[in-house]
């Protein structure tokens, strides 16, 4: 039987790539466990020389360990603890936000997440997911255009006018599906009927077939939403705003009790 070979979630290896880009595909690989020489060349279509050049590269650069037994590659202790300061700088937001994510999501029966906006992107930093069989599962990391689908909105609404201006004057707009709205006036107009309701819903915007309702969460730096996701055809973001906006109410209050 063949082996069968999957390359790291996420990332678009199939456009032309730079030794930056081609190193970070392969820290992607170690860090979801591959470890063998042969297996990272071929999951990522590099040559062995290719491979071998990149790897030399990271572990020069003191991101890469090579075991001298098993010549196995890992990433090396400076990553983990970068990658420890990274997931800090989220904790205390998580660790309020957790319990609400919970409750919604017994409530709902449908996948919760807690998000943040870095630069043009939107990362999920938490989620828990639906207990159906059938759900939206995209798991902590995964990240998105910062201006789609109710998440997106609900983010934008953190931002004054300018900053805003500048973030949709980048450049057009990614537009991850046939939905996503890409148009300045149009999110703009989105962005003030949010902060109106308290929510933002979409359909379809990030990922195809879905529901969600979701609510800026301000934690100081207007940086985080909460988010309910389910398939279209089962779940009803409308009916699940209001939950969403208690719990965001009550993930803030444990926010400000928080010690100094």
């Amino acid at each position: 039987m063949q082996e069968q070979l999957t390359a790291p979630k996420g990332r678009d290896t199939t456009k032309p790539q730079s030794s930056i880009s081609k190193s970070i595909d392969i820290l992607f690989l170690l860090a979801d466990g591959e470890t063998r020489f042969s297996r990272i060349g071929k999951l990522l279509g590099y040559a062995n020389g290719t491979t071998s050049r990149l790897l030399k590269n990271l572990i020069d650069a003191g991101m890469v360990t090579q075991d001298p037994l098993t010549k196995d590659y890992f990433l090396s202790s400076d990553i983990l603890k970068l990658s420890a300061r990274v997931e800090s700088s989220y904790m205390q937001v998580s660790l309020a936000a957790l319990p609400e994510m919970e409750q919604l999501r017994d409530l709902t029966r449908e996948t919760v997440t807690l998000c943040k906006r870095v630069g043009l992107r939107k990362v999920i930093v938490e989620e828990i997911t639906s207990p159906h069989g059938i759900k939206f599962e995209y798991g902590k990391g995964y990240s998105s255009s910062f201006h789609s689908g109710a998440t997106g909105i609900a983010l934008l609404t953190h931002l004054r006018p300018q900053e805003l201006e500048l973030l949709l004057g980048q450049g057009p707009l990614e537009q991850e599906t046939p939905t996503t709205i890409v148009t300045p006036n149009e999110i703009d107009a989105r962005i003030a009927a949010a902060r109106r309701d308290g929510y933002a819903i979409s359909f379809g915007e990030v990922t195809g077939g879905t529901a969600s309702v979701s609510v800026p969460l301000d934690d100081g730096t207007g940086s985080y939403a909460l988010t309910c996701v389910g398939p279209a055809n089962r779940f009803h973001p409308q009916a699940a705003a209001a939950a969403v906006m208690e719990a965001v109410q009550r993930i803030e209050t444990r926010l400000r009790k928080r010690p100094a």
